[in-house]
């Protein structure tokens, strides 16, 4: 059995399991919203009644915007467009995994010249403070 991820934060509470191509998850008030996708997300986190979805990693050449919030009713909120890497913009690779702390979402982006990592803006839809993943 797959282990699942389950998580309640501020009225969202999200179930999903690696591998899985579904993420759920119920409001506050029990509405629940399914997304579904192609290929299985990296990782998913929930934080101030929002879901962090990181989509499967891009094939080369791909578009590098792997990394979709929503918000609690199920609406895309932005589309993460990840920073330029040390090397350039052609070097990034895409979103590769995200987690929670105690400010909220930490994104970590995979590049070819040494991977990075930020905090969330919702309202830019980038990354801020943004540092080499060690």
């Amino acid at each position: 059995m797959r282990s699942c991820h389950v998580s309640e934060v501020e009225g969202v509470e999200v179930r999903w399991g690696e591998g899985e191509t579904v993420v759920r998850w119920v409001r506050g008030f029990g509405g629940v919203v399914v997304k579904r996708f192609g290929v299985a997300p990296q990782a998913v986190v929930a934080w101030g009644g929002r879901v962090l979805v990181v989509e499967a990693m891009p094939s080369d050449g791909a578009p590098k915007d792997n990394a979709v919030v929503f918000d609690a009713d199920g609406a895309e909120r932005v589309r993460l467009r990840p920073p330029p890497a040390e090397g350039g913009a052609r070097d990034v690779v895409g979103f590769y995994t995200a987690y929670l702390d105690e400010s909220g979402p930490v994104v970590v982006v995979a590049a070819r010249v040494g991977d990075l990592w930020g905090r969330v803006d919702l309202r830019a839809g980038t990354l801020v403070d943004v540092r080499t993943w060690r």
